[in-house]
């Protein structure tokens, strides 16, 4: 992964995720993650498909999208685990990406929801970063 590639990631929030489905097709939704450290985290519930598929296939790929001209975007090919390592501070991170405020009951919230935490290690790197005006 080039530096810019990585800025890239950590300056955005937004991704879509897929994961494998048992016959092999691919499941995609839109996530919220944050990057840090070599490592991507998505915030999941133990009750969802990707969860099931990554425990079966760990398999994935992300694709990060900059939703202006000239659509920046990095694509991470990886393997994924499921973890509730630092749980809630992770998922806080990630929660705070799209809402102002959390719950006071934020650590209730997460046994309640099941949540989990996807972290995905990269195998493979492909972007398109244009920089506007450059040649």
């Amino acid at each position: 992964m080039t530096p810019e590639e990585e800025q890239f990631l950590k300056e955005h929030r937004f991704c879509t995720i897929s994961t494998l489905r048992k016959s092999g097709s691919p499941f995609t939704t839109p996530v919220y993650y944050f990057y840090d450290d070599g490592k991507l985290y998505v915030s999941i519930t133990k009750t969802r498909s990707k969860t099931a598929h990554v425990l079966r296939d760990s398999r994935v790929t992300l694709c990060a999208l900059h939703e202006e001209p000239p659509f920046n975007y990095v694509q991470v090919q990886g393997t994924a685990i499921i973890s509730e390592e630092e749980l809630e501070p992770r998922t806080r991170r990630i929660f705070s990406l799209f809402s102002t405020s959390l719950r006071e009951d934020f650590s209730t919230m997460l046994e309640e929801q099941q949540r989990q935490l996807m972290v995905i290690t990269p195998t493979q790197v492909t972007s398109r970063l244009i920089v506007p005006g450059a040649r």
